[in-house]
């Protein structure tokens, strides 16, 4: 039965002050407040938490977690890696698609609009072409949305 630990050993702190700042990353050895076994760092404007979660005790595992993809379940981390994670280069995130069609809606009943009849509307009129209108009635009709003013 494994004890989780209740303090982080003064060496593990150590080592991760001295590979944190071999890194070029500030590192004030403060635990965080309402924690005991958790550290924040910053490093180039994402806050990483550093949490010992050492099962083993012997091994110096940190739970990493940052908002940075990959990161954000907090992998465990020997001592010596918890510098190379912080300090990994991040891809750039891929740039939002242009919308050719900033004023029509995207979605009908909750149907995705395709291009093409997103392409038929006029946002300065607020009017379809016929073609999208058609388009538009038969998913209409599909999900059962009719009025009911047709007589019985």
């Amino acid at each position: 039965m494994s004890v989780l630990p209740r303090s982080i050993p003064a060496k593990y702190t150590e080592q991760l002050h001295a590979a944190l700042t071999a890194a070029g990353v500030a590192f004030e050895p403060t635990v965080k407040e309402g924690t005991r076994l958790t550290y924040d760092v910053v490093h180039q404007g994402v806050t990483w938490e550093l949490r010992y979660t050492d099962p083993a005790g012997g091994l110096g595992l940190w739970k990493t977690t940052a908002p940075v993809p990959g990161y954000d379940w907090g992998p465990g981390r020997l001592t010596d890696e918890v510098a190379d994670a912080i300090t990994a280069p991040r891809p750039e995130p891929e740039p939002l698609p242009v919308d050719l069609y900033p004023g029509a809606p995207r979605t009908h009943l909750g149907i995705r609009v395709p291009e093409f009849v997103r392409a038929e509307y006029d946002p300065r009129t607020g009017r379809w072409s016929e073609r999208a209108r058609w388009w538009r009635l038969g998913v209409t009709t599909t999900c059962g949305e009719l009025p009911d003013t047709r007589p019985r």
